[in-house]
């Protein structure tokens, strides 16, 4: 018995070795460079070894690469990375309806509500979906919810005078922020009046929860993605039923309240409802689309905040000539409250926010299926790859706004890049911080009004300078995938 058992194991061990090694060789074929895989690890050793933060890692391995068309390894996944402008055109725009899809990593079994959510949906879902959410997103439907946001926006302000009236000027910005986008989420998406700078609050803490990647989340986020069929077995899911039954009420319940009550708010949860007359969506999925706008605006927004606060802090000629054109804006309205029309006047703020996503990017990478056999030939060489349904592509979008090829000096905070002059003459293939074409992040424009939104407010009334546990440069955590230091944001806050 023990030596069939030992010969099971050997000839489970063997084939399991043969099929890596045959995976491994599967940009052999093509004859394209590509990464030479770790076992198991593919091109994800450092991340997964915590030795690189996420962002450093796709900007490192689109830097070790000359060609356009390469191939890397998602642990056992190929994946082509594409390094070339032209073929992230055709790919995302061009031949879109042969690349509509992200890949399959999630869906209801595994990632809950966020498996289910924008997005992860396929095909004409997908369109379905986005077509349903899109009226959540129009300019009249921004100005309902600014309204909300210069509320928070103002909260965060009274709180922060709160601190410097006990002396307390060092400021750890994550936190800060953090409090914002939760307030803001909790407003503009599910109708809640709440305020976080007087404490912790279950939906704050349910957000600290859902977004914090340990090394433990880390890992069980690549093992779902990469084996999906194992983590069906183990039963591994992204996130515990708790934290999913927690807005299945929360969502459901607000509905149920306005429905009772006829009342109509700007914000998410209202159009939702609407969608739920028609009976084409279930429960499931439509509160789907309240936690991914949760999970996806919560740590992105917050740490694109730090970002931009982190690169005012250190050039003060930046943070002075923002300042400026902050002021002027406030001697227009002569004690008027700010605007929309007005907010979206101030040119140099949009550009530093600009410039932060170039540096400091929240989706380094992105990637899209092929869904129908397609051809994809290199511009520069001539090179066609013939690739087949299910073959996946991956963007390297920090490496794209990183390279001097077409940002120079890239890590130069320079928000003049983006000044009406300037930003003509960026090609929009190599300048994507919210991704690109059909699929790119449907809450862009909300993401950038909300983040301009409390820099006005702030700077209006604040200024930021380094302190002694400032982190400058600013050296990101190799223990999480979100861009952030291991150190946190530091800096000292001063009131005008």
């Amino acid at each position: 018995m023990i030596a069939e058992l030992i010969l099971f194991i050997v000839a489970l061990c063997s084939l399991g070795y043969f099929w890596l090694k045959r995976t491994y060789s599967f940009f052999e074929k093509f004859g394209i460079e590509h990464d030479k895989p770790t076992l198991i690890l593919g091109s994800n050793k450092d991340t997964l070894l915590q030795k690189a933060n996420l962002v450093d890692h796709v900007e490192t391995q689109y830097k070790s690469f000359n060609s356009n068309i390469v191939g890397i390894f998602d642990m056992v996944n190929p994946v082509f990375l594409l390094r070339s402008p032209e073929l992230i055109r055709q790919v995302a725009i061009k031949d879109f309806d042969h690349f509509i899809n992200r890949r399959p990593s999630f869906d209801a079994s595994n990632g809950g509500l966020f498996g289910i959510s924008l997005l992860h949906m396929q095909s004409q879902k997908w369109k379905d979906m986005r077509a349903t959410l899109s009226p959540s997103y129009t300019g009249s439907k921004m100005r309902g919810m600014f309204e909300l946001m210069k509320t928070n926006s103002e909260q965060a302000v009274n709180y922060m005078k709160s601190k410097l009236n006990e002396k307390e000027t060092e400021i750890e910005l994550k936190d800060l922020f953090s409090r914002y986008a939760n307030d803001v989420i909790a407003s503009t998406a599910f109708g809640l009046k709440i305020n976080s700078f007087e404490g912790d609050n279950e939906f704050f803490k349910m957000g600290q929860v859902v977004t914090s990647f340990t090394t433990f989340e880390t890992l069980k986020f690549f093992l779902i993605s990469n084996f999906q069929t194992m983590s069906k077995y183990l039963c591994l899911k992204l996130f515990p039923k708790e934290q999913t039954d927690y807005f299945m009420r929360l969502v459901l319940d607000a509905m149920k309240q306005r429905k009772s009550q006829n009342i109509v708010r700007p914000d998410l949860i209202n159009t939702l409802m609407e969608v739920k007359e028609s009976g084409k969506w279930t429960d499931e999925e439509i509160v789907a689309q309240c936690f991914i706008f949760f999970f996806a605006g919560f740590d992105t927004v917050t740490l694109t905040l730090c970002c931009a606060a982190y690169e005012i802090m250190r050039d003060q000629d930046v943070q002075e000539k923002l300042r400026s054109e902050i002021n002027e804006v406030v001697e227009f309205l002569d004690g008027s409250p700010l605007t929309y029309e007005a907010l979206s006047k101030l040119k140099y703020l949009d550009a530093v926010l600009q410039e932060t996503l170039r540096i400091w990017p929240q989706a380094p990478q992105v990637d899209r299926v092929c869904t129908k056999p397609t051809i994809i030939v290199d511009p520069y060489t001539g090179k066609t790859i013939n690739l087949s349904v299910g073959d996946a592509v991956s963007i390297p979008i920090v490496g794209l706004q990183r390279d001097p090829k077409y940002f120079p000096e890239p890590m130069k905070f320079d928000p003049e890049r983006f000044n009406d002059d300037n930003k003509k003459s960026i090609d929009s293939n190599t300048y994507m911080p919210f991704g690109i074409g059909p699929r790119m992040c449907i809450g862009m424009r909300f993401a950038q009004l909300e983040i301009k939104t409390i820099l006005f407010y702030f700077l209006k009334e604040f200024k930021f300078e380094r302190c002694s546990k400032s982190t400058v440069p600013l050296v990101l955590d190799p223990s999480t995938i979100q861009p952030e230091p291991k150190e946190g944001f530091w800096v000292k806050v001063l009131e005008c």
